[in-house]
């Protein structure tokens, strides 16, 4: 009877509207901060491998060190990697925990990093999910993302981004813009460049760019505003707004 008195509660409790239990959730109760640095005088390049958490990168004039705070969230086991290392004229900034799927009592484990990089380094980045924020960069960009919020400013030289899921804000870049997204607004403005999109979905909000705008677009709305020309060769659905124009304009809808 006692038995049956108790199979009934948990019936009733686990049914409750709103209510959420987790059996044998982990836990990411440990937090605290490293530090890394490493000489940059004769790098040309930071590469950087992350997994889950924020990133931010920021280039910073007569600064001759590449130097990272990590703010790790993690396990009692402490299972992740932080690593900057050499290799050749490239630096190689590795921060990942060793699992972030399952079930977790609050957030998944995750590094956010603050990076300081001397400002004519080139940066080629590989990151899982969490927002991403690069600025004051004389040098190509390069980015691999699978989800999360980008905004990146003030680049001096080429542009190339490949993301999953996220809102995009993109501004003052010297070169060229290349863009394959596939969900969440997208604002790009003042590019001296051109600026080739393919995008899967969200709104595009593209102005003030000196070269050609090239646009691949599944759904969302287009609004482009100052270009040297402009070629939409898909515009899926959603509404089209062009002003200001002074190049050739082919659109395909």
């Amino acid at each position: 009877m006692k038995l049956t008195k108790l199979a009934a509660l948990l019936s009733a409790v686990l049914i409750l509207p709103g209510c959420v239990i987790h059996v044998g959730a982990s836990s990411t109760n440990v937090h605290f901060e490293e530090s890394l640095n490493l000489n940059a005088t004769q790098l040309q390049m930071l590469e950087v491998e992350s997994g889950s958490g924020e990133l931010t990168i920021t280039g910073k004039e007569g600064v001759d060190e590449i130097s990272v705070v990590a703010k790790i969230h993690t396990t009692e086991d402490r299972d992740y990697v932080l690593t900057l290392t050499q290799n050749g004229s490239r630096a190689v900034l590795t921060a990942k925990n060793g699992s972030t799927s399952g079930m977790w009592n609050g957030n998944s484990p995750s590094i956010d990093l603050i990076v300081t990089v001397p400002k004519n380094m080139a940066l080629d980045i590989v990151d899982g999910s969490g927002s991403i924020r690069i600025a004051n960069i004389n040098n190509n960009v390069e980015i691999d993302d699978g989800s999360g919020e980008l905004a990146i400013k003030n680049i001096q030289g080429d542009l190339t981004i490949e993301d999953g899921s996220g809102d995009l804000e993109i501004a003052n870049v010297s070169g060229n813009v290349k863009i394959d997204d596939g969900s969440g607004e997208l604002i790009v403005q003042y590019i001296a460049g051109s600026v080739d999109v393919n995008d899967g979905s969200g709104d595009l909000i593209i102005r003030h760019v000196g070269g050609a705008v090239t646009i691949d677009d599944g759904s969302g709305g287009i609004d482009v505003l100052d270009a040297g020309g402009l070629t939409i060769t898909e515009s899926g659905s959603g509404g089209l707004q062009v002003k200001d124009i002074k190049g050739e304009m082919n659109i395909d809808s």
